[in-house]
């Protein structure tokens, strides 16, 4: 019964996306709207994660609903209109990324995402300790991420950022990025084993410091 419920209600809403895809394509102001309102935090949240600053992410969110309006006509549906709005997300964020590591040619450079992961990509240590240990612990390991995912490729850290953040299955993370599923392991896997060498300096005392939820293998 469960999954005769499941496949009603994702029947329904691809229902419900191609018809907001008609409507975009014949220019309903209101179809736009409701895609705003339904993706505008999606955006923003991934382009926060993959980009330097706020207002870099900011910007990147109005240039890609700004596509969505001149280039939705190009939209023939090999995809759902949410993985098409997250490969338009990177490619605005790759721009930006390339636009920035050309300027700053040889000067180093931070991603600024303090605050952007949710309670479940923090790190807690596998043993029971203080409260106000675990908390200085989750603070040291989130700045530890944002620290490693500022240093690795942008190819690696998208992937890394929508497998173990945005929960994207590989075969959907294969669509947006529009690489084989094969390659996006690959990258993950790379990604993943950059991140745990800068982990290893924020395990006070050699604490063993696990991994919860979003870096899960």
């Amino acid at each position: 019964m469960a999954q005769l419920t499941t496949s009603i209600h994702s029947e329904i809403a691809m229902s419900h996306g191609e018809t907001l895809v008609s409507r975009l394509k014949a220019r309903d102001e209101a179809a736009f709207e409701e895609v705003f309102e339904l993706y505008k935090d999606m955006v923003y949240s991934l382009a926060t994660k993959l980009l330097t600053d706020k207002s870099e992410a900011y910007d990147v969110t109005q240039d890609v609903f700004l596509v969505l309006y001149r280039q939705v006509k190009r939209f023939r549906g090999e995809c759902s209109l949410k993985t098409w709005l997250y490969r338009v997300t990177l490619n605005q964020a790759a721009n930006r990324n390339r636009w920035w590591r050309r300027r700053f040619r040889g000067r180093p450079t931070t991603l600024s995402i303090t605050g952007s992961f949710d309670d479940q990509t923090s790190l807690e240590p596998a043993s029971q300790e203080p409260s106000l240990d675990r908390q200085l612990l989750s603070i040291e390991a989130r700045e530890a991420i944002e620290e490693g995912l500022a240093r690795l490729p942008f190819d690696q850290r998208a992937a890394v950022i929508l497998r173990d953040v945005q929960h994207l299955s590989y075969e959907d993370i294969a669509k947006t990025v529009g690489v084989s599923a094969g390659t996006v392991k690959s990258r993950i896997a790379r990604g993943r084993e950059k991140l745990r060498r800068v982990l290893q300096r924020y395990q006070p005392g050699g604490r063993k410091c696990t991994v919860k939820k979003s870096m899960r293998s």
